[in-house]
């Protein structure tokens, strides 16, 4: 590596390095002392006492590591040293003291890294005998802190829901946001984990009733559907299951666009990730609604809606009823969730 090479890349190092420091402090912004020092994990992580751990670490790698003593006490790292000891701190250290020994063990490693080449050697006992360069603790460094900082973003974000490099409060969009990704993340687990059905359940693909006849939904059902809920939107949108408002949509669908979400939902039932069935009357075979049964992102087992056109108004409580029942027979649920029906 050339002279210029080397100073760009210990340049940039040093750059990152500063760069995940900076983030690490502002996690205790506006939180007391207890949430600062409270364990929120089985093994006792907690916000200070990270930041304690990597001030040992800056001083410790920085410091003897290249003969260049930190100037305060340091624990000695022997066979007898637990790095668990210096990752929690006694109610008898002050907060500041802490930030403050993060911050001189900061500037005394910046001291080191711009006092020696990027090549220049020092000794990490517990790494063995071999010599390392400064390169090498460098990129440690760097990795050390973000990791770290990983887990002070988790922490915090338990703590008050504050995320991101100024911990500021989420906006109401936001929140909504980060709901909606919850619950979709949640229902994909709850599917690959088979909590939604078990590994191996083959799904119900018939439910008849002399008013009505369910079979899964695919695309050959792309037209009748499409005229099914577009003359509906409104009884739709009015009946239990529909909150939002923002299905049907306002300005609908275009054949093609309909055919793609049946497509998407067939997908769904071949995998196992959700069961969607058209509702055909049982003389004509006309689709005349829908039920959906989807993996719940909260207490219940599966969510259920359904709707039927508005000139079949008088079949909505039968056939939520009777899918009730079937699901209570024939599906592996015992706590849907029936959207208030």
């Amino acid at each position: 590596m050339s002279d210029d090479a080397a100073r760009a890349a210990k340049t940039h190092l040093h750059q990152c390095l500063r760069w995940a420091r900076a983030e690490v402090l502002p996690k205790l912004d506006g939180l007391d002392e207890y949430d600062v020092r409270r364990p929120m994990t089985r093994t006792g992580t907690n916000l200070l006492g990270l930041v304690k751990h990597l001030a040992f670490y800056e001083a410790t790698y920085f410091g003897f590591v290249f003969d260049r003593p930190y100037p305060e006490p340091l624990p000695t790292v022997d066979q007898g040293f637990r790095n668990e000891d210096l990752m929690w701190v006694p109610a008898d250290e002050s907060r500041e003291q802490v930030v403050d020994d993060y911050r001189r063990a900061c500037r005394h490693a910046d001291d080191t890294i711009e006092a020696l080449p990027i090549d220049a050697v020092g000794h990490v006992p517990w790494w063995g005998a071999a010599d390392v360069p400064l390169f090498s603790v460098l990129a440690h460094m760097v990795g050390e802190t973000r990791q770290h900082l990983g887990h002070l973003d988790i922490i915090r974000e338990q703590l008050d829901g504050r995320i991101g490099e100024d911990v500021e409060a989420l906006s109401p969009e936001q929140e909504a946001d980060f709901a909606r990704r919850w619950r979709r993340t949640e229902r994909a687990a709850r599917v690959a984990g088979h909590r939604f059905t078990p590994a191996g359940f083959t799904p119900p693909t018939s439910l008849v009733d002399e008013r009505f006849r369910l079979e899964p939904l695919g695309p050959q059902h792309n037209t009748a559907d499409h005229a099914a809920w577009t003359s509906s939107i409104e009884h739709i949108r009015a009946s239990p299951g529909y909150p939002d408002g923002d299905w049907p949509p306002d300005g609908g669908l275009t054949l093609e666009e309909n055919l793609a979400d049946l497509e998407r939902h067939a997908r769904d039932f071949e995998t196992g990730r959700g069961f969607t069935f058209t509702v055909l009357e049982p003389a004509h075979g006309d689709v005349i609604g829908c039920v959906y049964l989807y993996p719940s992102a909260a207490e219940h087992d599966v969510v259920v809606q359904s709707w039927v056109r508005a000139d079949r108004a008088h079949l909505d409580t039968p056939l939520a009823d009777a899918v009730a029942r079937w699901i209570d027979s024939d599906w592996p649920w015992s706590r849907p969730d029936r959207c208030g029906r």
